[in-house]
């Protein structure tokens, strides 16, 4: 993925992931939660390509730093990963997930 992308998820559950390229050196993801509303959220990453696996199937892991979130928040992802997406535990907010990744100059 070069061009940034957006997911959103409103209430309890998870968002379409956004698939990410793992082969990019150094691998660096930025990552930007918007929150509207009130609502516990994570952000995920999975090392199982979308392109074989569904997200039902796949194996998540909360991201650094973006579990049990309350506020909207940044950071970035450098675990090389395939996937990721947002996890609403609890709540009626929106969450808004925007993704830059690092690519080729």
């Amino acid at each position: 993925m070069y061009a940034p992308a957006t997911q959103s998820q409103t209430g309890s559950g998870t968002s379409t992931p956004i698939a990410l390229d793992d082969f990019q050196t150094p691998f660096n993801v930025g990552l930007a939660a918007t929150l509207t509303g009130s609502a516990t959220f994570s952000i995920e990453y999975s090392m199982n390509d979308p392109m074989t696996t569904t997200a039902a199937n796949a194996t998540w892991f909360a991201a650094p730093n973006f579990s049990a979130i309350t506020a909207t928040t940044g950071g970035s992802l450098t675990i090389p990963s395939k996937m990721v997406r947002i996890n609403v535990a609890s709540g009626a907010g929106t969450v808004s997930l925007q993704v830059v990744q690092a690519g080729p100059v």
